[in-house]
């Protein structure tokens, strides 16, 4: 067995067996190298880095600065300007969208400004008118409405619809004021509403009395929507003069007009050809395409009790 392993043979087999382990883990003298390869890099490395860190004109590492420079810099430069037009046309279009955004905002403001504007115009001339119309509501009693429409032109009447009927105390034959003056008279009502004659519808007469002379006389319709009215005294022989007022002088039973309503006032007075008297035109204090708020008037004019009036007793004495 000895013998055996004294062998060339079987020495070489041992050597070949024996130093395959001490391969794999490597040499001492590879070790060595590889631990002196890396101390050499990392000095390298710390070298550079202390003559770079002192930024003097003949630093050795600035060829190899220029050199990477002189790779990378193009390279750096054509992706920044290939990167350069996206990033313009992606704030070209955020930009876009915002003043998009902002004049749909102002134009939504822009609106709602005119909106209020006009309803706040509107809300000022319906208070005005309410507030012309209270300062009668003294003398009279009545029901205040709308006027919510207009009688068609086809009929040849002049009429306007109101938001006041039966359910409000309106009925027929009553009369019908603004804060101007005298609109016109209820003809007919229904629960809801009521159709206004105009006073200057051709089928309107109202009674009507100078504030100057206190002379009596009738007003009647001449058919134009806004247009004058005629005015024939009673007394042929007076005469009325340009700017005297008229004013209603009232119906039996305060229907269909109550009294001191304002009617207009006289523009121009010609005489009646063949006939005594002369006819007055009359410019109409209210203007019927312009009324909103009315009042009906559905009671007597409030008064204070009248006093009666007695002889006096001291003229039987003294007799």
């Amino acid at each position: 067995m000895l013998k055996d392993l004294g062998s060339p043979t079987a020495r070489s087999a041992f050597r070949s067996a024996g130093e395959a382990p001490l391969r794999s883990a490597g040499s001492p003298g590879t070790v060595r190298r590889r631990r002196t390869v890396l101390v050499l890099v990392v000095l390298a490395c710390f070298t550079l880095i202390v003559l770079d860190a002192r930024r003097s004109a003949g630093s050795p590492v600035d060829p190899v600065r220029e050199a990477a420079a002189s790779v990378f810099g193009p390279l750096e430069s054509t992706a920044s300007s290939a990167k350069q037009p996206v990033d313009n046309l992606r704030d070209r279009f955020a930009e876009m969208d915002r003043l998009k955004a902002e004049n749909e905002k102002l134009k939504r403001e822009n609106e709602k400004l005119h909106q209020d504007l006009n309803t706040t115009d509107y809300a000022r001339n319906r208070a005005a008118e309410l507030d012309r119309l209270l300062k009668l509501a003294p003398a009279y009693a009545m029901t205040p409405a709308r006027v919510i429409g207009i009688g068609s032109a086809q009929s040849f009447n002049h009429t306007v619809t109101i938001d006041a009927g039966t359910a409000d105390g309106v009925r027929a034959d009553m009369t019908v004021l603004n804060g101007d003056g005298l609109v016109g008279r209820v003809v007919r009502a229904t629960q809801a509403t009521a159709t206004v004659l105009l006073i200057g519808d051709r089928n309107s007469t109202v009674g009507g009395r100078l504030n100057a002379s206190m002379a009596l006389g009738f007003v009647s319709g001449r058919g134009e929507v806004g247009g004058t009215l005629d005015y024939k005294l009673v007394d042929l022989k007076a005469r009325p003069r340009v700017g005297d007022k008229i004013v209603t002088w009232g119906s039996s039973s305060n229907a269909p007009y109550v009294p001191g309503v304002p009617i207009g006032v006289v523009t121009s007075v010609t005489a009646n050809q063949g006939a005594l008297g002369s006819t007055a035109t009359v410019k109409p204090y209210v203007d019927p395409t312009r009324i909103d708020t009315v009042g009906v008037v559905t009671g007597p004019p409030a008064r204070t009790p009248r006093t009666q009036l007695k002889p006096s007793t001291t003229e039987g004495k003294g007799s």
